[in-house]
């Protein structure tokens, strides 16, 4: 199977996957903390092996926006491995090991590229009537994860821990190889799920802008009425942070979100009667617009094209 070439450059698809992958990998790694040089390794090997996976078997955007998800999840499942078990591993150990999978599933998809694609072309075409075998694969992954949890009783020191770290994810990376077109197909029926669901959400654009206006609309009108109160009353109606205050416009307009949504965190409370019974009114006339925006949805989701 050779490598796409399309005229006039980078294909534009593959370019849009790579950054978005990119940008979600690197959301979860700058959420670790300041590992800078995991978290580079973390970029670099996700970024590359799903480029390079999505130029020998191109797809959508739907595939890429699925493929990408998939690469980050393999990297918060990744730390929270290492963390859990591995955590005096050196650094030069985790990124060997944080690569090992990803090199393994590219060979084996490389190797089998010519029986993915007529796998993926096949599928692409016709509905899926059954998942991929995820029983070839996901309990030996699941094994190995499990016997991992028992490593950190015999206190190993960091070298050793960096040893089974990597032992680990290698025998991952070769349980995954093995079944690679498993995973692959597996990936593609999640993307054209994805893409089904997008379709018909097309569908609702119309209704949901028209519920978030009304949405807003009450929260900036409720927002406004408990600022005119406090104004009228000239005495705070609200107790934020354990003391009687005046809230601010901003205050009014978060206290008249979490109230039409009916959160409430209780960081700010209405003491006042007139402000209580507007929240009271507020939260009626949230649900109410909540069932009727709903059933509006709904209708137009049903509706025949």
């Amino acid at each position: 199977m050779s490598l796409p070439s399309p005229p006039g450059g980078v294909d534009r698809h593959w370019l849009h996957a790579v950054v978005f992958t990119l940008v979600l990998v690197g959301l979860v790694v700058a959420a670790m903390g300041g590992d800078w040089p995991f978290a580079l390794s973390a970029l670099a090997t996700c970024g590359v092996g799903f480029g390079f996976f999505y130029l020998v078997f191109p797809g959508g955007s739907h595939f890429g926006v699925t493929m990408a998800n998939s690469v980050a999840l393999y990297a918060c499942l990744f730390v929270f491995f290492r963390d859990a078990n591995f955590a005096g591993a050196p650094h030069a150990y985790q990124i060997v090991a944080l690569a090992v999978p990803v090199l393994a599933f590219l060979a084996g998809c490389f190797v089998r590229r010519a029986a993915i694609a007529a796998a993926i072309h096949a599928r692409r075409h016709h509905a899926p009537t059954h998942l991929p075998r995820v029983s070839r694969w996901l309990p030996g992954i699941a094994a190995v994860g499990a016997l991992s949890f028992g490593l950190p009783r015999l206190g190993l020191p960091a070298e050793a821990q960096g040893a089974a770290l990597v032992g680990s994810m290698a025998v991952i990376g070769l349980i995954t190889a093995l079944a690679v077109r498993d995973v692959v197909l597996l990936l593609v029926d999640i993307a054209l799920v994805f893409e089904t669901v997008s379709e018909r959400l097309d569908r609702l654009v119309m209704p949901v802008m028209a519920f978030l206006t009304y949405y807003s609309l009450l929260v900036v009108v409720f927002a406004s009425l408990y600022r005119l109160a406090e104004m009228s009353l000239g005495t705070g109606q609200f107790v934020v942070r354990g003391a009687v205050t005046n809230i601010s416009f901003a205050d009014a307009l978060y206290f008249s979100v979490i109230t039409i949504a009916t959160v409430g965190y209780g960081d700010i409370t209405p003491v006042g009667p007139l402000v209580r019974g507007l929240a009271s009114i507020e939260v009626v006339a949230g649900l109410l617009l909540l069932l009727f925006g709903f059933s509006e949805i709904m209708r137009t989701r049903n509706r025949p094209d």
